[in-house]
């Protein structure tokens, strides 16, 4: 008897702790610095978001309204290749362009799988989301001029190049790219801030150790979650705020990022 009822409390607990890890949102706040900045910048990223309908979205739009980003970005992943309804993901832009609208999207490996994909790209650009599929936009922030690019899943070489083509890197350059992995091989060193998420943080991470397994690195991977350098580049890679396969995660709940940067 008290083994079935140690199992019984077992099988609750972590059922308990398996659902928080992967519907209680976490808001993550990295701070970087920058000379091409004056003045602060403030972007929120959202990636790999799966349509998780365990979110309580209402919180997580509100928590961004408060952050009050200068821009958002999303990188891939927003639904699952298995959504069978768009409308969660169409209902999240709903309330982030109510925040800011400038949005900038790029695609991940799960809406190139989708048999949604072009109507859910077609709705983006309907709302007013920009779509960067290896091109890239200039904005401005408080008379301060950003480079936005973005590349898309399977981008070539010449397709990262193109991303970049035309721009003025004495303005300050954020490369979107739903994988780190190209990025790692590609980057040129102008970038300044690389933004990137698919990995999940590996979903399931070890204490100490970190991210399991990660699409595209394999085990123990080096670059899972969160800051790295590359040469004069900084990598951001987002663990996400939605889960694939299964709705399962361990010392990694979903988040998203609120980055800061400041100006020197």
């Amino acid at each position: 008897m008290k083994i079935i009822i140690s199992l019984g409390l077992f099988i609750g607990f972590t059922l308990i702790y398996n659902y928080i890890q992967i519907s209680r949102f976490y808001i993550n706040k990295p701070t970087f610095h920058s000379q091409k900045l004056s003045k602060g910048l403030r972007i929120t990223q959202i990636s790999d978001y799966h349509s998780n309908r365990f979110i309580d979205t209402d919180k997580l739009l509100n928590e961004i309204k408060k952050f009050n980003p200068h821009f958002i970005v999303l990188t891939g992943d927003i639904i699952d290749e298995r959504t069978e309804d768009i409308g969660l993901a169409l209902e999240l832009m709903e309330g982030l362009l109510q925040i800011n609208k400038n949005i900038f999207y790029v695609m991940g490996n799960h809406e190139l799988d989708s048999i949604d994909r072009d109507r859910f790209i077609f709705k983006l650009n309907e709302m007013g989301v920009t779509v960067l599929n290896n091109e890239n936009r200039v904005l401005d922030i408080q008379g301060e001029k950003v480079n936005i690019c973005g590349v898309t899943f399977f981008t070539s070489k010449r397709d990262y190049e193109k991303a970049l083509d035309g721009i003025d890197f004495n303005n300050y350059t954020i490369l979107l790219s739903h994988s780190p992995n190209r990025p790692i091989n590609y980057h040129s060193g102008q970038e300044d801030l690389i933004i990137s998420g698919h990995t999940h943080g590996g979903q399931i991470r070890l204490p100490f150790i970190g991210a399991i397994i990660v699409p595209g690195q394999g085990l123990f991977p080096k670059y899972d979650k969160g800051i790295f350098k590359l040469d004069n580049t900084i990598l951001y890679i987002d663990s996400g705020l939605g889960n694939s396969l299964i709705p399962v995660r361990s010392f990694n709940r979903v988040q998203i990022s609120n980055i800061t940067i400041k100006g020197e």
